[in-house]
């Protein structure tokens, strides 16, 4: 036997073992739920269906069943898919300290990105976001926002209306906004531009190696499921040898690809605090979120302070969280307004009376097109529609509303044992019916007055506008006012000059493991009819 087909065995081996000790009776036995589909995966091919358009598993979860539902993973683990308001209070707020991240999760961030916020849990986690948090302020997105206009200017000038003259053309927003997104995380984020934003150039290529990362791992992870194992089982120093002998072309790929960012975003750390001791200015002026992260740091007491290694894995997730998110809330954005013109066009009318370039208060509070955005991320969260948590103990998961057992018995709360996994619902409670009324499922940007929700009553523990788009609590994302402003901003700026017109009908929303992206003919691609405004 080979020492790789012996290391692969071994995880193989123990993974079987931790499973299979916990897959007995369990008193989660008596919450209603789908039946297992496999043997072997439970429902996970389900939820994770690659090919499934909007989710529609977890729609059939949200009507068919109460708000805690029990699921199937490995080898019959039982776990927990919720959206029980009281319960996500429990979870993300009330009792964060015993819900844990997955491992797996961490793992994979670990692996990609290195020690820093989103490969953390509790006492770490707290340092980095205190940290980071205050780099995200509106105080610090007041400073930016010139920024933000003049990349959004750049898609305008560069990317559109070069393509679209005389007659309406179809282009494909997935490409256009994609490099926006990057485009303006690169300045705003870590002070660097990754792209040109003109026609027949790419962005360069530590860039695009960052927005490469995640999917590559999560795909990873997929085709073997066992490999998070590699970090939990095995220390730091005998992890990389294992990654050069497993004989797996993408495993290889991806370890170089991490080399390469973690490389160049160490260098970019070095230069800021190079140029920051030194007095200099840069083209930002020192207002991107990595020079204010490196001004914060060293000012910063002993607990709170980072290394570079610590500081690289921040800016590679700055980069990281912010494109492909924000990208893909925008792409569904244009796709909405493409396919309601009514929307479209009480939006515009509302922009065109402003000035062309708003300051960041009269911006932000506009209020058809705070509805719009608020109405898409609720609708439509830009990420995974479920985030994971696990038991690190036996716990109670209180509930708003009883649910009844298989057995029949009236639940008020639920017994969960110490590992057991919980997919937070967040989709599902985005559209919630008893929460958002009969009409949850419409797109309806007049359902929000004043950043609220109309006719709203039940809170959900979301971080923003009610919603769980963000999720709550201790994890909530530091970024959403940052996302906010970019969808803003972009629409602010196209919408005064072209016009939407059609969206291709074969465009599908489809699954791919980190976040919903828009295919046509399995090729991720939104080709919109965009007509050039006469101004």
């Amino acid at each position: 036997m080979t020492p790789t087909i012996a290391i692969c065995s071994l995880i193989i081996l123990v993974s079987a073992i931790r499973l299979l000790l916990r897959r007995g009776f369990s008193v989660l036995d008596n919450i209603p739920g789908p039946p297992r589909k496999s043997i072997l995966t439970g429902n996970l091919t389900q939820l994770r269906d690659p090919t499934e358009s909007d989710y529609a598993f977890q729609r059939q979860l949200e009507e068919s069943y109460g708000e805690v539902v029990k699921m199937h993973g490995l080898l019959g683990e039982r776990q927990l898919f919720v959206f029980d308001p009281v319960a996500l209070h429990s979870i993300l707020i009330k009792d964060q300290d015993i819900w844990g991240m997955w491992e797996m999760l961490k793992w994979l961030n670990s692996l990609v990105f290195g020690k820093g916020i989103l490969s953390t849990s509790h006492a770490d986690h707290r340092k980095y976001r205190k940290t980071m948090v205050p780099a995200f302020s509106t105080a610090n997105l007041r400073e930016m926002l010139p920024i933000f206009y003049e990349v959004a200017e750049k898609t305008r000038y560069g990317l559109i209306s070069p393509n679209v003259v005389d007659s309406p053309q179809t282009l494909d927003f997935n490409s256009i906004l994609g490099r926006t997104s990057l485009e303006l995380i690169g300045r705003t984020g870590i002070g660097r531009s990754f792209d040109s934003m003109l026609p027949g150039q790419e962005a360069d290529r530590y860039g695009n190696a960052l927005r490469a990362l995640m999917p590559m791992a999560f795909k990873l992870h997929l085709a073997i499921p066992f490999l998070p194992l590699l970090g939990a089982i095995f220390p730091s120093s005998f992890r990389r040898f294992m990654i050069n002998v497993i004989p797996l072309p993408t495993l290889h790929e991806l370890r170089d690809a991490v080399d390469f960012t973690q490389e160049t975003a160490g260098e970019l750390v070095k230069d800021r605090k190079a140029t920051i001791n030194s007095g200099k200015r840069d083209a930002n002026d020192g207002k991107d979120i990595m020079s204010l992260l490196v001004k914060g740091n060293m000012s910063a007491d002993t607990a709170t302070h980072l290394t570079d290694e610590e500081l690289v894995a921040c800016t590679a997730m700055i980069v990281f969280a912010a494109t492909d998110t924000t990208s893909s809330a925008m792409n569904r954005m244009f796709h909405l307004l493409a396919t309601y013109p009514e929307v479209q066009e009480k939006l515009r009318a509302e922009i065109l009376t402003a000035s062309e370039q708003l300051n960041y208060d009269a911006l932000v509070s506009l209020p058809y097109l705070d509805g719009v955005a608020r109405e898409v991320l609720r609708l439509y969260p830009p990420v995974a529609p479920v985030a994971f948590r696990k038991a690190t103990s036996d716990t109670v998961l209180p509930l708003s509303e009883p649910i009844t057992g298989v057995d029949g018995t009236l639940m008020h709360s639920i017994s969960v044992p110490k590992g057991t996994s919980v997919y937070i619902a967040i989709a599902a409670a985005n559209h919630s019916k008893r929460i958002w009324g009969e009409d949850a499922l419409e797109f309806k940007p007049e359902r929000w007055i004043n950043g609220k929700a109309d006719s709203v009553t039940t809170k959900l523990p979301g971080v923003d506008g009610n919603t769980m788009t963000f999720i709550g609590g201790g994890r909530s994302c530091i970024g959403f006012k940052f996302a906010q402003l970019e969808m803003k901003v972009v629409a602010y700026v196209l919408l005064r000059a072209f016009r939407f017109l059609a969206a291709d009908p074969r465009i599908k929303w489809l699954n791919t493991g980190i976040m919903p992206a828009p295919h046509v003919d399995d090729r991720p691609e939104l080709p919109l009819l965009v007509e050039r405004l006469k101004v």
